[in-house]
């Protein structure tokens, strides 16, 4: 439904693509990364029916010493959280994205519905793509980062957390040999 890692995507444009680019992969964070704010999410959508027991257990009974408004706000209040927390989790995840064209690399950083930035680099000035696969999570469901390496001003660009890192980073290479006048 919404991929993480796609080769030669079909119908997908970016800002400031050119009419004869053409996007080799498209890369977002590995799904099993967005249990850092789905776990919370689930926790924070569970407190209301766990708190009473907790409250009763304590010895304080909420039904009975709390108006039914600021109960009926409590859960209003709870239930808006979990709305913000998936929302911005998942735009944070969906918007953040890295792509390789035929003729440069672009990363997309999407940092609220206010503020994003992208960083472009030319193929022809890459220089090596390092994949790292690091913790037990990242062995496990095969995702890590690949630092890329130009020969410009700007000395890394970072894909972070990827699906099949030793993949990209093969395909990163052998893109930018062929920018660079290789076959």
């Amino acid at each position: 439904m919404f991929p993480s890692y796609l080769e030669n995507p079909r119908n997908c444009r970016f800002q400031g693509q050119d009419s004869d680019e053409v996007i080799i992969l498209l890369l977002r964070a590995h799904p099993i990364t967005n249990l850092s704010w789905i776990i919370p999410a689930v926790l924070v959508f569970l407190l209301p029916f766990f708190l009473p027991q907790l409250a009763l257990y304590l010895g304080f009974n909420l039904f009975t010493s709390l108006p039914d408004t600021f109960l009926s706000s409590f859960l209003i209040i709870n239930y808006l959280l979990v709305l913000v927390i998936v929302f911005e989790g998942f735009l944070g995840w969906y918007f953040n994205v890295n792509i390789l064209t035929n003729k440069k690399l672009v990363d997309i950083d999407f940092h609220s519905l206010l503020f994003s930035g992208m960083d472009i680099t030319l193929l022809a000035s890459v220089q090596e793509a390092n994949p790292k696969v690091a913790g037990l999570m990242g062995v496990i469901f095969h995702f890590g980062d690949v630092m890329v390496q130009t020969a410009g001003a700007r000395v890394e660009i970072d894909f972070p957390r990827v699906p099949n890192p030793n993949r990209v980073a093969d395909i990163i290479m052998d893109e930018a040999h062929k920018a660079q006048g290789g076959s």
